[in-house]
């Protein structure tokens, strides 16, 4: 799993892959750090490139924590 921070005080909207249909893709929105929700734990399998983007713009930052 992996776990995405949202490090500004604005919601981050994420573009990742849908549970229902493994071609399609969803938006996630994370909250700001305000609102204390600004944690979301996503699966290896429905990360996207557009996860990598917004960690390297500096809006999110990604933990990577093994499943057992």
């Amino acid at each position: 799993m992996i776990e995405i921070t949202n490090k500004q005080r604005f919601p981050v909207q994420l573009v990742i892959r849908s549970r229902k249909a493994p071609k399609s893709f969803t938006t996630l929105n994370i909250p700001g750090v305000g609102k204390k929700k600004n944690v979301y734990y996503l699966e290896d399998e429905r990360t996207t490139e557009y996860v990598d983007r917004a960690e390297q713009m500096g809006l999110i930052s990604t933990r990577h924590i093994p499943t057992k």
